[in-house]
């Protein structure tokens, strides 16, 4: 019993090693998946609206709950995009912090789909 013991803090360090490598990769894919989605949802093409509500909804979830069908209205790199930011939301950080003014932007959103 005491060799498992003894071995259990190295096991726990590689674990949070390999989580970190996780956390920075879903970043590294994120930041621009993130950037490729905000210039589509001002974009206003009829994907831009699908984009904003997706946003909105890692936003502020309660509110902006987002239905899965939207992700069949977008072309094939935005889904993309969308499925790398949800795992980067995973990170714990809210997905609005990752961009200068990103609550102004956001809350920009909310106003312009709350009005349409």
């Amino acid at each position: 019993m005491k060799d498992r013991t003894a071995r259990l803090p190295d096991s726990f360090l590689l674990l949070l090693e390999q989580e970190e490598k996780w956390r920075q990769q879903r970043e590294d894919a994120g930041l621009p998946a993130l950037t490729i989605l905000i210039d589509a949802a001002h974009s206003g093409g009829g994907q831009a609206r699908h984009i904003r509500r997706f946003l909105l909804g890692l936003y502020n979830a309660s509110h902006w709950p987002f239905e899965l069908n939207r992700l069949r209205a977008l072309d094939a790199e935005l889904q993309q995009a969308a499925l790398q930011v949800l795992a980067l939301d995973w990170n714990g950080r809210e997905v609005h912090t990752y961009v200068p003014g990103g609550d102004e932007l956001f809350r920009s959103w909310w106003e312009w789909e709350a009005s349409a």
